[in-house]
């Protein structure tokens, strides 16, 4: 994947803008149901061939963890949520090279395996085509699948008819000099599938795509349609459009297996009204949330699913969040709340502006995301989760990346880091400052470093979280 700052990892990073409340800055027929195999056709099956009947129902606590981890009958407490994590590392060196998903050490760490596919793009043209995908994507995704199936544990599919400006159609798969590689911003801003031309067979190629990560992943959890909601704000036009494609979606998936747990996901500092560009006045945040709300209502899901980073925010930060932030949504129609996303830096972001000069932009510490991560434990305590996924397992940049301005540590992480400050704009945005922030707003969530090295504060919290036995 290339490091250039107008492809797929840029555009995968600008949501990072979206939940950390500086989203200013960012800029017919439902068609057949198929997948599973090396081309766009056949019948969504189970990895394992099943028909998925000795699954259990889809409102059922998740219990698929490894036999090893059930408890024994009355042998004490235990919990209904899962711990998922993701490896995506910012690779720079060697011959894969950009934003990757990497094995990290999720096979130690987690209960689910994450794999949130924005990263390889979507191959539009084969799936509207009825070709098969490019043999390099296919690769790529058959190798996530092995990795996860070889750890045992179940797995959390994220995918998106969005892209990662949530303004545009998923970056679209290109294969460059053999590696995969995406194009972003291709289609049309604010794509609207209930018009467009081809937005039937759009429609149609994004429901087989659906199925044929289906068909390779078995996903105990699967996301839909990552942060509708922020496509909604940008694109109010289009939003019937993405609602029918993501319920289509929906639909597909229970009708072909029935035990998958099915949603899309929702940013919930955004549906609450923390927006300066769709809720600018605090005051009034309750008419913006009865808004937000209004347009997410028709979304078909199994569970309420949030996404969340409020770093950065009104809220203040980890001590302000409030009790009720991830039960507010759900409690509307008597909902049971997941945790698609959330994360909280373990570092402060120190950017440069076009001006030169070095500026605190985000205030953090490994002790902020402990008290964010604490409270996002509560939570699922108290509202009974069945899934929380904390963003990345590794950091996605190392850490000296983060606060090192104007950038003298590591000639290669300063050439990356040169690639996404871009040119001083013309616009009244900062985008030298827009693209370092764009960069780092996701730097250092992990529970581990950058190398793997266990933090010291979260991750002994992490482990006492999943010390509890699942329960079956």
């Amino acid at each position: 994947m290339s490091l250039r700052r107008s492809h797929g990892s840029a555009a995968v990073l600008a949501c990072a803008w979206a939940g950390l409340g500086l989203a200013a800055a960012c800029g017919g027929s439902d068609g057949a149901f198929v997948g599973g195999s090396d081309d766009a056709g056949g019948d969504v099956v189970p990895q394992d061939g099943s028909q998925g009947s000795d699954a259990p129902a889809a409102d059922a606590p998740a219990g698929d963890a490894p036999a090893a981890d059930a408890p024994a009958p009355d042998s004490g407490p235990t919990r209904a949520y899962h711990l998922a994590s993701g490896g995506v590392q910012l690779v720079v060196s060697g011959p894969e090279l950009g934003l990757q998903i990497t094995p990290a050490n999720l096979a130690d760490d987690v209960d689910v395996i994450e794999i949130h596919q924005e990263f390889y793009g979507v191959p539009w043209d084969a799936f509207e085509q009825g070709t098969p995908p490019p043999p390099e994507w296919v690769a790529k995704m058959d190798a996530l699948a092995t990795s996860a199936k070889a750890a045992n544990k179940p797995v959390f599919l994220s995918v998106s008819a969005l892209n990662g400006g949530r303004d545009h159609l998923a970056a679209r798969t290109v294969i460059k000099n053999g590696k995969v590689d995406s194009q972003d911003n291709w289609s049309a801003r604010c794509y609207d599938f209930a018009t467009a031309a081809d937005g039937a067979s759009k429609k149609a190629a994004y429901l087989k795509y659906v199925g044929w990560m289906v068909g390779r992943f078995s996903p105990k959890w699967l996301n839909v349609m990552v942060e509708t909601n922020l496509f909604f704000e940008k694109c109010p036009s289009a939003v019937a459009g993405v609602v029918a494609v993501s319920n289509a979606a929906y639909d597909a998936v229970k009708a072909a297996a029935a035990s998958t747990i099915v949603f899309p996901s929702i940013q919930i500092d955004h549906l609450y009204g923390y927006s300066k560009d769709t809720c600018p006045d605090p005051n009034g945040r309750k008419a913006c949330f009865d808004a937000a709300y209004a347009q997410i209502a028709p979304l078909k899901r199994d569970r309420f699913a949030m996404s969340s980073y409020p770093m950065g925010s009104e809220i203040g930060g980890a001590a302000g969040v409030p009790a009720d932030w991830f039960t507010r949504g759900a409690s509307r129609a008597g909902e049971r709340p997941l945790i698609a996303e959330t994360g909280y830096d373990s570092t402060s972001i120190v950017a440069q502006t076009g001006q030169g000069t070095c500026v605190p932009a985000i205030s953090s510490s490994e002790a902020d995301a402990a008290t964010y991560f604490q409270k996002v434990m509560a939570a699922a305590v108290d509202a009974n989760m069945d899934l929380v996924n904390w963003w990345s397992n590794r950091d996605l940049l190392v850490a000296q990346f983060m606060t090192d301005c104007p950038c003298t540590f590591d000639a290669t992480w300063c050439t990356v880091l040169g690639q996404f400050r871009g040119p001083p704009g013309d616009s009244g945005v900062d985008t030298q400052l827009f693209g370092e922030i764009l960069l780092k707003a996701f730097g250092t969530m992990g529970i581990r470093g950058y190398d793997g090295a266990p933090k010291p504060i979260l991750y002994p919290l992490w482990q006492k979280a999943r010390a509890l036995p699942l329960a079956p």
